[in-house]
C-alpha cells in the first residue's frame, strides 16, 4: 500500500472505501484481522488500529466472540413525539417487524401500581417484543398496559397487529408522553437478544403515556443499541 500516510491509516481509508461501494455491505461481517493481515501483508497490530480508527468514526462494531461488522447508519430518535416503533422504524426507511419473546397478565405489584395509580392487586398486561428493522435487532421493548383497556387482548397476535391501532380502535386517544433516557449496561440474555457484547452501553428509554383524561394508559420500558439510535429534542 504505497503512500505516505501510516499503514493503518491507508488500510483504513481502504475498508471505508470498499464499505461506501457496497463491498462491504451494512450489517456485513469484514474479514477477520489474521486474514487482513495475510491479504496486505502486515502486522495485526496495524490491522487492529485501522480498524480502531472505523470503530471510532461509528462504521465498524466489534461483536466479542463474533468478529467485526459494518455499522448501520444510526437512526435519529425524536424523544419529544408519541409514536410507535414500528411506525417510527418505517420511516426511518426500515422495514419493520416484531418478534414477541413473552406476553402475560400479572399484577401490577407496588412498583407498577405507582407508575399507574391503581392497586397492586390490579391487573396489567405484559407485551415484551423485539423490535426489528430489515430484521435487525432495534429495540427490546417491554410494555404495560392495563388488562382490562382492549377487549380480549391475550387474542391478538402482535407480530401481526400494532398496539397503537387497537387502541385507536378503542377510541384511545394520547396525551402527554412522560420520557426519561439514561445510559446502562446491559447483560444476557438482552445483550445477546440486542447482537451487542455483554455489559455494552446502552439506552434505556422509560415512556409513561396518558390519555386526554390523564389515565396512564402505558408504560413502556425500552432498551435500545447506542450504535442503532440517536436520541434529539426540539426546545420551543
Amino acid at each position: 500500500m504505497p503512500n505516505n500516510q501510516p499503514a493503518y491509516l491507508q488500510l483504513a481509508d481502504l475498508i471505508q472505501e470498499k464499505i461506501a461501494a457496497n463491498e462491504y455491505n451494512l450489517g456485513s461481517k469484514i474479514p477477520s484481522e489474521r486474514e487482513l493481515s495475510e491479504t496486505f501483508g502486515i502486522s495485526r497490530m496495524t490491522v487492529r488500529k485501522a480498524i480502531e480508527v472505523l470503530i471510532d468514526k461509528g462504521l465498524l462494531t466489534r461483536l466479542q466472540g463474533k468478529g467485526t461488522f459494518v455499522s448501520r447508519p444510526k437512526i435519529d430518535s425524536p424523544i419529544d413525539t408519541i409514536q410507535s416503533m414500528g411506525a417510527f422504524i418505517q420511516e426511518s426507511g426500515l422495514i419493520p417487524s416484531s418478534k414477541v419473546l413473552l406476553t402475560r397478565k400479572e399484577k401490577a405489584g407496588t412498583k407498577y401500581g405507582r407508575i399507574f395509580h391503581i392497586s397492586p392487586e390490579a391487573d396489567l398486561f405484559l407485551l415484551f417484543r423485539l423490535r426489528l428493522g430489515d430484521g435487525e435487532p432495534m429495540a427490546l421493548e417491554y410494555t404495560y398496559i392495563p388488562y382490562d383497556i382492549i377487549p380480549d387482548i391475550e387474542s391478538y397476535n402482535f407480530e401481526q397487529c400494532s398496539l397503537y391501532d387497537l387502541y385507536e380502535q378503542q377510541g384511545i386517544m394520547f396525551s402527554q408522553d412522560f420520557q426519561e433516557l439514561e445510559i446502562v449496561k446491559v447483560s444476557n440474555p438482552q445483550a445477546s437478544l440486542l447482537k451487542v457484547a455483554e455489559d455494552s452501553a446502552v439506552f434505556k428509554l422509560h415512556n409513561t403515556v396518558t390519555d386526554v383524561s390523564g389515565r396512564v394508559i402505558e408504560y413502556t420500558r425500552s432498551y435500545v443499541g447506542a450504535n442503532t439510535f440517536t436520541f434529539s429534542s426540539v426546545l420551543t
